[in-house]
């Protein structure tokens, strides 16, 4: 009777919120297409219809028949909030940049900072469609996979095998080689991360298990077969860094009865040791002459001339005053010089390296650009020249009569373009991207094999930007990133529904 009269004085209990109703099946279908679209031609150009990012643009506008609830969802993630100050630094950082070079204008200097805004914006986009198909993300990055081995198969030269194992011939596959590389070997851990799945989640059916086992072989053994054709130095350092690595961590932190699924990964080193042996004569071209690249690093770093900072000063004082009168006067400005080494008429390093071949004169070209970009940073430290700028900034370097249009690491074209401000602001969204994904890990939202699948390829596209600059600069690097960092983010949101007590598809009107 007390707790009847004393439910009576506080009257009637508050209705709980409803969840805001969840998209219908039919517009789950749609992004499901435009997600599938978006994944099967991610790693490949097969030309403007067929553009990944057109399937990203499909389920931003299908977010507009959801209502509020995923902008309310996705602002509540760190990661969003961060990326809208981003967003706003861009768009000022483009306004200061144009002051800096006025032969780039706002909205050039706005076009290339976008390319970063979509990267991060279809990022959310995608994270919160996956988060309503929890079972998406391994059927995504298959498809991934395939679709890569589908562009390898349209533009193999299929007439000259023979060059392309003997190093001879490297082909394009319809991207850069570096670019080339660095999907294949994003493609090949995603094949061995879905073959050893496959192998350990299959039903005992000795059939089925061998069928999947050869179709992931099949998967496999094309990605290295187009990692090693690509003939991308940085893409074998990543794969042979990552895929070791992140091996032994498995290995390391599974549970004790569970076992090691030793025939897919004793399958996997067999492809890849056979392959490698029949490609060793393309292994051998591009390691040919390290000893001597050394030596002659060594030589350089000993007996470079000592850097004259007042002469420095005085050349970049003369080369600002020239482009100002040549903009003036509606003359073009004459190539910026930015060392007193290049004014004075000293022989730049990257002739005074050993580039009898090939590899050593890449290496070469890489490290006097390291040297360009450092001495840029150095003089704007905080807020940088701006992205648009930077290729203005690189084009006139004479490196062995080739031209390039960054500095060949994707960091320190950050640094150079936006600064440590905004050098920092990026990287901060990586590390959210990369805690989401912990966090998601530890709450048991996300499998182990999923997990390790998504660090490791993340690990690649780390490693691989150390030595070129492929993050944001291009449609089909972006489309790959964009679902790799979609994961992380709907990962991040079923824990954060889980935690809260509501389902994703809660009040979901029947269709």
């Amino acid at each position: 009777m007390e707790v009847a009269r004393r439910a009576a004085e506080r009257g009637p209990a508050p209705e709980r919120s409803r969840p805001a109703p969840a998209p219908s099946a039919g517009l789950r279908r749609a992004a499901a297409l435009a997600l599938a679209f978006l994944a099967f031609f991610a790693m490949s150009d097969f030309g403007l219809p067929l553009r990944p990012e057109f399937g990203a643009y499909a389920a931003l506008l299908l977010l507009a028949w959801c209502g509020a609830r995923p902008w309310r969802e996705l602002w509540a993630l760190p990661y969003t909030r961060l990326l809208a100050a981003f967003v706003a630094f861009l768009v000022l950082h483009a306004a200061y940049a144009s002051t800096i070079e006025p032969r780039s204008s706002y909205s050039e200097q706005l076009t290339v900072a976008a390319k970063l805004v979509k990267l991060g914006v279809f990022s959310c986009v995608v994270g919160w469609w996956l988060s309503l198909m929890p079972k998406a993300p391994p059927r995504l990055l298959a498809l991934m996979v395939l679709g890569l081995l589908v562009a390898v198969l349209g533009y193999m030269p299929w007439q000259e095998l023979p060059r392309l194992f003997d190093g001879s011939l490297r082909p394009r596959f319809g991207l850069p080689e570096n670019l080339s590389g660095l999907l294949a070997a994003v493609g090949g851990w995603l094949a061995l991360c879905l073959l050893v799945g496959a192998w350990r989640l299959a039903p005992k059916n000795p059939h089925l298990r061998l069928g999947l086992l050869a179709a992931g072989l099949v998967l496999y053994g094309g990605a290295f077969m187009v990692l090693l054709f690509s003939q991308s130095r940085g893409a074998w350092l990543a794969f042979a860094l990552a895929v070791p690595s992140m091996l032994l961590a498995f290995a390391a932190v599974r549970r004790r009865h569970s076992r090691l699924p030793w025939v897919p990964l004793v399958a996997a080193f067999a492809t890849t040791v056979l392959l490698a042996v029949s490609a060793h004569e393309i292994l051998a071209q591009r390691f040919a002459g390290v000893d001597r690249l050394l030596g002659s690093v060594e030589a350089v770093v000993g007996a470079a001339p000592e850097r004259t900072p007042s002469a420095d000063a005085d050349a970049r004082a003369s080369d600002r005053a020239d482009r100002t009168r040549g903009t003036a006067s509606g003359t073009k400005a004459p190539a910026p010089r930015r060392f007193a080494s290049e004014a004075s008429g000293a022989a730049p390093e990257a002739e005074l390296l050993d580039a009898s071949t090939a590899p050593n004169k890449a290496a070469s070209v890489r490290l006097r650009l390291y040297e360009h970009g450092l001495g840029l940073a150095r003089e704007r430290p905080w807020f940088g020249w701006g992205l648009d700028t930077l290729p203005r900034l690189v084009a006139p370097l004479d490196l062995g009569g080739e031209r390039h249009a960054h500095l060949h690491n994707a960091y320190l074209d950050a640094l150079v373009g936006i600064g440590a401000v905004g050098a920092l602001l990026l990287a901060g969204l990586f590390l959210l991207l990369a805690g989401e994904l912990v966090q998601a890990a530890r709450a048991r939202v996300i499998t182990v094999g999923s997990f390790w699948a998504l660090a490791g390829a993340l690990g690649i596209v780390l490693i691989a930007n150390l030595f070129d600059s492929l993050l944001w600069r291009f449609d089909y690097t972006r489309a790959p990133l964009e679902l790799l960092f979609g994961c992380c983010i709907a990962y991040g949101l079923i824990r954060r529904r889980r935690r809260a007590g509501t389902d994703a598809l809660s009040a979901a009107p029947r269709s």
